[in-house]
């Protein structure tokens, strides 16, 4: 089985029209992809419980840490993009240049300040639509 390593994946945000690397990037991780359901076990169902396909898919959310400095463009744009919200178009592109494309509906923010490391930020994209993969 083909393994892919993760150094050289490139987290790319819509900043001022543009697809734009976000820089100082440490570990993004996506999750809450799902295909919905709903309980459709009623008293007279055989053994077991009917989960019921309802056609819609949970996007989920990208989660990203970072070096963080407000001294990059970048990393400033989220700041506010946070106070003053709008859709951004993400991508994540793989070593192997297989890329994901999501729009972006709202984020959060923290930062993480210790003594013994740098001064670290992570977001949380929330994710509106279904992402592609191409």
């Amino acid at each position: 089985m083909a393994k892919q390593i993760g150094k050289g994946t490139i987290l790319k945000s819509t900043i001022s029209a543009m697809l734009t690397a976000v820089a100082q990037v440490n570990s993004i991780s996506t999750s809450g992809f799902a295909s919905q359901t709903f309980d459709g076990t009623s008293l007279d169902s055989a053994v077991g419980r009917e989960m019921i396909l309802t056609g819609y898919a949970t996007p989920g959310t990208c989660d990203v840490e970072l070096f963080y400095s407000q001294a990059l463009a970048g990393h400033a744009f989220y700041i506010t993009s946070i106070s003053t919200p709008v859709n951004i178009v993400h991508t994540i592109t793989y070593i192997d240049t297989k890329v994901m494309t999501f729009t972006g509906s709202g984020m959060d923010f923290g930062q993480t300040i210790v003594m013994d490391d740098g001064v670290k930020a992570t977001l949380s994209i929330t994710i509106s639509g279904l992402p592609t993969w191409a």
